[in-house]
């Protein structure tokens, strides 16, 4: 996408009558960007997203368009309009999201600096969570048999990897995706059913290199984090994050966090 971007971008303002109205910022790898953009005289976030037709995830694909119907007590930007095309093999997406401006808690997705979070921001996070959680969804990311093939694999057949309970999740709760004030929950391509603890695994594991921070998640969600499908969602967070090449220091956490869960989920 970086070669072909700024088309995309200005055809997605054409046809959304967006003005674009800051710097563009580019996503993970370059397949989106977005910038904040003018409609009809109120301050939005335009991102376009574009990829090989033959590489769309239907699911990924209408990720922050289903996630408008999850109800307001799920604090996030609202969808305001989309549209997609296609052209040249490439399916390109253009949303208009509300703009919100507040800071995220991380530049990057592992958390590496401290954050000075109020017992409210916790309250809030945890409302949000637990509402989402409630939601019913046939949108399934990962399913049990996925979820078994892969760790299965990695750990053997002695590992038991049954989830018990699963909830609506939002998926890729990183800090990156958090703001700081209200919070507000943002990106939203991979929400759907996961195992109970999901994303507060997803915040643990990535804020271990800040162990005051990882102190205060278990703290907030230790009744989900300490239950069985709280312990196999640490499990599978960690794995994932070490299937990236970039998970740096975060390493030896991630592996000591393996070594400790493992024989709770093995026969």
């Amino acid at each position: 996408m970086m070669g072909n971007a700024t088309d995309h971008l200005d055809e997605a303002a054409r046809r959304l009558r967006a003005a674009p109205a800051g710097p563009i910022r580019l996503g993970i790898g370059g397949r989106s960007i977005g910038c904040v953009a003018d409609v009809d005289g109120v301050r939005r976030w335009l991102r376009v997203v574009a990829v090989p037709e033959s590489d769309v995830h239907p699911l990924v694909w209408t990720g922050t368009a289903t996630a408008h119907a999850l109800p307001r007590s799920v604090r996030r930007p609202a969808m305001q309009g989309g549209t997609e095309w296609y052209t040249g093999g490439t399916r390109i997406r253009a949303e208009v999201i509300d703009y919100i401006e507040e800071k995220v808690c991380s530049d990057t997705e592992v958390l590496r600096t401290e954050l000075d979070l109020t017992a409210g921001w916790w309250r809030s996070l945890r409302a949000s969570l637990d509402a989402l959680a409630a939601q019913p969804t046939e949108r399934v990311p990962r399913t049990q048999e996925q979820l078994r093939r892969v760790l299965v694999r990695l750990f053997g057949p002695s590992i038991d990897p049954t989830v018990g309970t699963w909830v609506t999740a939002h998926g890729d709760l990183r800090w990156s995706n958090i703001t700081r004030r209200t919070p507000y929950l943002l990106d939203w391509e991979f929400w759907g059913a996961a195992p109970a603890g999901a994303d507060a695994a997803t915040l643990y594991c990535t804020s271990l290199l800040v162990p005051t921070v990882a102190d205060q998640v278990y703290d907030q969600f230790g009744d989900v984090l300490t239950s069985r499908d709280g312990r196999l969602s640490q499990l599978c967070v960690a794995v994932q994050l070490l299937r990236h090449a970039d998970h740096g220091d975060l390493g030896d956490p991630l592996r000591k966090l393996i070594d400790g869960i493992l024989p709770t989920l093995t026969n």
